[in-house]
């Protein structure tokens, strides 16, 4: 926030506290923030009274006003972000912020937040070991030990070389909700053994390796008992798949495969109510009227992005679901465009943070690498 005419200054110096407040609300930038907590005293005041009701400090823009984010390399001082954001719930700390605050300042910060809930980071230096009271975490590793309390943690957004390297920790999660995985290795992975999740409730899974590589999260699902939702992403042309176990609690699944065993997958899902498979280039038409009488739960059928099914299938899928009374939704290319207008709801703007505990709305429709870090409380 620069300053030039003097006669405007004089004018913004004779605004009342409130006036002045409401106009702090609008600045998100930390730079901006800073600069006007160092005016003068009774502007300091009033930005810590505006800098309380941040929940979040992010990296990229976002103009909500419990938001701030930093861009840049001028330097801050470090030493004032505990007084300027004590109620801080999810904090984002990359290298671009090293640039601006020293690293012992982000460290004094974490400890002494006590309200800090969730915390994204790319650092070397595990600082997620400096706070004791995280749920939500999204760390540059996974190494053993790194959180005092792995127990409390609910949400883990990870980057892993193999899910052999999650299985390792598992034990380290026994609570957790929501998970994560990004796995990239040119190396093979292992079966699952490993504990089982009781409250799993949602698990995303995100591949990219080799041809050969067997794709072992099916198997991984296995362990979650009460997963209600899935989001699949592989290349591997290879999967274990155990049809003899049921997931009677999943609702949603999204799928997304260059190449797919479709009769394995489909006596997995048995109760899943709303299967996506984008990208499947094997799905063909005869899957999709499959597909339509093994689940009876169906609400939303999207295969947009599978080029082999075509409008006979739709036609079937249509005749098949008015004559059984059902108000299933069917979407492939030749209607792609109606999802958006049928279901507006879903169509959420992509966020890193989103409010609510709901993955229909903020992940089924989003494509895997812009899915949000964390599904917040809606009060948080």
């Amino acid at each position: 926030m620069i300053i030039k005419n003097n006669y405007f200054k004089t004018l913004i110096y004779e605004l009342p506290d409130d006036c002045l407040l409401a106009i702090f609300d609008y600045v998100n930038n930390l730079d901006d923030l800073m600069n006007c907590f160092k005016v003068c005293v009774g502007w300091s005041h009033l930005i810590v009274k505006r800098t309380k009701k941040v929940k979040y400090i992010l990296e990229y823009p976002n103009y909500t006003f419990d938001c701030v984010y930093y861009e840049g390399d001028t330097q801050i001082d470090g030493t004032c972000l505990s007084t300027l954001f004590p109620n801080v719930k999810i904090a984002e700390f990359s290298y671009r912020l090293l640039r601006k605050v020293k690293l012992e300042d982000i460290v004094a910060f974490i400890r002494h937040q006590k309200s800090l809930k969730g915390l994204i980071h790319s650092l070397e230096e595990p600082i997620e070991k400096y706070c004791g009271e995280l749920e939500m975490v999204c760390p540059n590793d996974l190494k053993s030990n790194m959180l005092p309390n792995g127990s409390g943690i609910k949400q883990l957004r990870i980057k892993l070389g193999t899910l052999w390297d999650f299985v390792r920790n598992a034990h380290n999660f026994p609570n957790l909700e929501r998970l994560h995985l990004y796995i990239q290795s040119p190396y093979p992975d292992r079966p699952y053994h490993s504990p089982v999740f009781e409250k799993l409730k949602i698990v995303e899974i995100d591949t990219f390796c080799p041809n050969g590589i067997i794709f072992y999260g099916f198997q991984f699902m296995d362990s979650c008992p009460n997963l209600q939702s899935a989001y699949i992403c592989t290349k591997n042309k290879s999967l274990y798949v155990d049809v003899t176990i049921k997931h009677e609690c999943l609702q949603d699944l999204a799928i997304e495969f260059v190449s797919i065993n479709i009769n394995a997958i489909v006596n997995k899902i048995s109760k899943s109510q709303t299967p996506c498979v984008e990208e499947t280039k094997k799905l063909k038409d005869e899957h999709s009227v499959k597909l339509v009488h093994i689940l009876p739960d169906l609400v939303i059928f999207d295969v947009r992005g599978c080029r082999e099914v075509t409008q006979r299938a739709a036609n079937y899928v249509q005749n098949y679901f008015e004559r059984n009374g059902r108000s299933t939704k069917f979407y492939f290319d030749g209607n792609r465009h109606e999802i958006k207008s049928d279901w507006p709801q879903l169509y959420t703007k992509r966020q890193k943070i989103c409010r609510g505990f709901d993955f229909m709305k903020h992940c089924f429709l989003k494509d895997n690498f812009v899915l949000p870090y964390f599904l917040t409380p809606i009060d948080y």
